[in-house]
């Protein structure tokens, strides 16, 4: 049974609008986000911080210091056209699938979607470090409650189930069969019940339509109004197995008017590369590219830089200045989830010295180089720009830190774990030069972003890109 702890008929609301106030799937949802400004302030997430807690013993400030393990702040604009876009295709698909309706029930019963629009796949793309699974569960988190029980609606008996959103991670070498199975196992555990665990194993040999028509049964039983798969790159190891999948997510899209989100590195973009057909259907809901930075003076790792910064535990914090954020960049080469581990090591390494606890240019530096040394080859790879180099880094990255699965993947047993470690010779970069749950209320800059004269060419400066989520940093911050 679903837990008793979830609360029945959600609050629906009333805005004007017939198609969304008639349908009890979209009524109580709220509406995307109007301005860039306003999703900012949705998508954003500070660490609970006061001045004062300054004078707290050192045992307490050092626990005071991991609430930086929670904190998003949404600087680049396309990670507030991410949220609007991605809001806005969940409405667009719930209009067609109106319980309410006698289309709706139609769809309930196997019958096919009356689409007036075209359903959407999106991609967010990037490598580890950048935030890209941190940005969908705060998209995830702003959408509402994962499972909504309604009893009635405007004064009709509706005792439905509604999941907004499955979202699982892609396991390596999977096949369709393994990806659905994950879904059904999934299903089983958001709804607290037993009733799709171990379908799929009687399907083996029945075939892409039998694994659809049980994917078919989840969603539309369950009215999912988001399908999210993770490390989509996976996909990229399976040859002509990946066409399988995504030919499957194209008929879940065109069938049941089901907007889908990909996520993923950019070895994800090589299942791109001389197929202009899947490029368009992997796209076409919108490419959302996490480019990191490639410089200390771009505008948004600036901002990034200096809202951070008000987050020390410290006792003799000092001012933010373009030098703190150059330093940060130097470490980091730009990457979020870097910096904000950097950061935090160098906030501990102060309050173990003794004396006058400050953070500055300075101590950032020397505590990369002496108590961040794992990172040490990472950067420099992100340093050299050699894209030659640069297509290892999310394995050096994610080798180091393994990012926990927010799908608990872990405890699946369809799912195979990678134990391989990809390593880069020494020698191959020996002549490098070393590396030395509050809405957020920040005043943004109307800043722009400042145009950069690579020497690269375009694909080389897309493998310069590097995204994580907020949960590699927790594991890093684990290991201090």
């Amino acid at each position: 049974m679903l837990s008793t702890s979830t609360k029945l008929n959600p609050a629906y609301r009333t805005i004007g609008v017939p198609e969304i106030d008639s349908n009890p799937l979209i009524a109580h949802l709220k509406l995307p986000p109007d301005t860039g400004d306003d999703a900012f302030l949705a998508l954003g997430m500070q660490p609970q911080f006061d001045a004062s807690e300054r004078k707290l013993p050192t045992a307490i400030r050092r626990l005071r210091v991991n609430r930086l393990r929670r904190f998003f702040i949404p600087t680049l604009p396309v990670h507030r056209r991410a949220l609007i876009e991605i809001c806005s295709q969940v409405f667009d698909g719930y209009m067609a699938r109106n319980p309410m309706t006698a289309e709706g029930q139609s769809i309930l019963y196997g019958g096919s979607v009356n689409l007036t629009y075209r359903p959407t796949i999106s991609l967010v793309a990037g490598l580890s470090g950048m935030g890209k699974s941190t940005l969908v569960d705060r998209i995830l988190g702003y959408l509402g409650e994962q499972v909504q029980c309604h009893s009635g609606f405007h004064g009709k008996e509706f005792s439905e189930t509604q999941v907004l959103w499955l979202r699982r991670n892609v396991p390596e070498h999977c096949s369709v069969g393994t990806l659905c199975s994950t879904f059904g196992d999934y299903t089983d555990r958001v709804l607290r019940m037993s009733l799709y665990g171990g379908i799929f194993d009687k399907l083996k040999r029945g075939g892409r339509d039998a694994y659809l028509a049980e994917i078919r049964k989840i969603i539309t039983t369950h009215h999912v109004g988001l399908l999210v798969l993770d490390e989509f790159q996976n996909l990229s190891l399976m040859g002509v197995g990946a066409k399988k999948i995504i030919a499957l997510l194209v008929n879940l899209r065109d069938e049941l008017g089901l907007p889908i989100v990909v996520v993923g590195t950019y070895k994800a973009l090589r299942l791109l590369e001389g197929d202009l057909s899947i490029a368009r259907r992997l796209v076409e809901g919108g490419y959302f590219d996490l480019e990191r930075p490639t410089t200390s003076d771009d505008s948004n790792w600036q901002e990034l830089c200096e809202i951070t910064w008000q987050y020390q535990w410290i006792r003799e914090p000092i001012e933010y200045s373009s030098d703190i954020g150059d330093a940060l960049f130097e470490v980091s080469q730009g990457i979020t989830g870097i910096m904000l581990n950097v950061f935090v090591a160098s906030q501990l390494a102060a309050m173990e010295d003794g004396g006058h606890e400050r953070v500055d240019a300075d101590l950032i530096r020397h505590v990369f180089k002496e108590r961040m040394k794992p990172l040490h080859q990472a950067v420099r790879i992100l340093k050299s720009g050699d894209p030659r180099l640069l297509d290892k880094f999310d394995d050096i990255y994610n080798n180091l830190y393994p990012t926990q699965s927010r799908n608990d993947n872990s405890s699946d047993p369809n799912v195979e774990s990678d134990s391989t470690k990809i390593q880069v010779r020494d020698d191959a970069i020996a002549d490098l030069n070393p590396s030395v749950e509050q809405p957020i209320k920040v005043r943004r800059k109307n800043t722009k972003h400042p145009k950069t004269s690579p020497a690269l060419s375009e694909d080389q400066i897309k493998k310069l890109v590097t995204s994580d989520s907020m949960l590699d940093l927790i594991s890093i911050l684990d290991n201090l």
